[in-house]
């Protein structure tokens, strides 16, 4: 390199290094009568450091920040306590919670098992029946599959926002997985608004995976709905937030502690 260019660089490293040290000034400095206001990326830099740190360290035992949201990307460790287990949806059940029964019964844990035939959040949001059954039943632990009686809502993340919230309020602080709809058709928001809505790590997206249709081509088969509980349970204790313990059974299906049917909403 020329001798001249080297000259220009080192003026504009000199330059550089100025900046970056007036930036760590903390109220400027004044030249031959003249103040200089410091820059603030480096003061920026700083306190944004600071908060992200103080987010991690603000987060109590269960990885709740003050706000009462997870810190992004946390987990709670494996819990192999035998749990009582609510799952609570529309007809997206019928071929779920047979095979969830099977992990159950492998595991240690009861399961109660609650179809409402075309239900949806607005249905449950505005029943009142999930704090009943919680009630009732007191899980420790909650499945919840809804959304496939929602694919073609227009406006729906206004129309169906606040049943989305009174769900989640009625579950509280107990853990829980929401299971999306396995989409036949593109939805008009309803898996965005769910997972906008949910813990981190408590969303199974559904809507992208592949299935066996029955004949009405919207519910997966028998078989095809036992491989999607089987993902569903293996997303949960590799990502989910709450992982329980639910090692694989062999194949096959069992039945529920109990089993609750409601007829659809009129």
């Amino acid at each position: 390199m020329n001798k001249p260019y080297w000259g220009l660089w080192s003026l504009l490293l000199a330059a550089l290094v100025f900046f970056v040290v007036l930036s760590f000034w903390q109220d400027g400095i004044r030249v031959g009568g003249l103040d200089i206001k410091t820059a603030t990326f480096a003061r920026d830099l700083g306190a944004r450091m600071t908060t992200h740190k103080q987010t991690a360290d603000t987060a109590d035992a269960e990885g709740l920040l003050p706000n009462g949201h997870h810190v992004k990307g946390w987990r709670a460790p494996m819990d192999t306590t035998a749990k009582s287990i609510l799952f609570i949806g529309d007809s997206m059940l019928e071929g779920l919670a047979p095979r969830l029964a099977k992990y159950c019964d492998k595991n240690g844990h009861s399961l109660v098992e609650v179809i409402w035939y075309s239900s949806s959040t607005k249905v449950w949001g505005e029943s009142g029946r999930l704090a009943e059954l919680i009630a009732k039943y007191k899980p420790n632990y909650i499945f919840i599959c809804l959304g496939a009686n929602e694919l073609y809502v227009p406006d729906i993340k206004r129309a169906r926002r606040p049943h989305v919230k009174k769900i989640l309020a009625e579950i509280g602080d107990i853990p829980y997985v929401w299971i999306g709809p396995p989409n036949w058709d593109e939805d008009t928001g309803i898996n965005d608004l769910i997972e906008q809505e949910v813990d981190e790590g408590c969303f199974y997206l559904s809507a992208n995976d592949s299935f066996e249709r029955s004949r009405d081509g919207a519910h997966p088969t028998r078989p095809s709905a036992h491989l999607w509980m089987d993902r569903v349970v293996n997303w949960l204790n590799t990502t989910g937030a709450h992982p329980i313990r639910l090692e694989k059974p062999e194949s096959g299906i069992s039945r529920a502690s109990h089993i609750v049917i409601y007829q659809p909403p009129v």
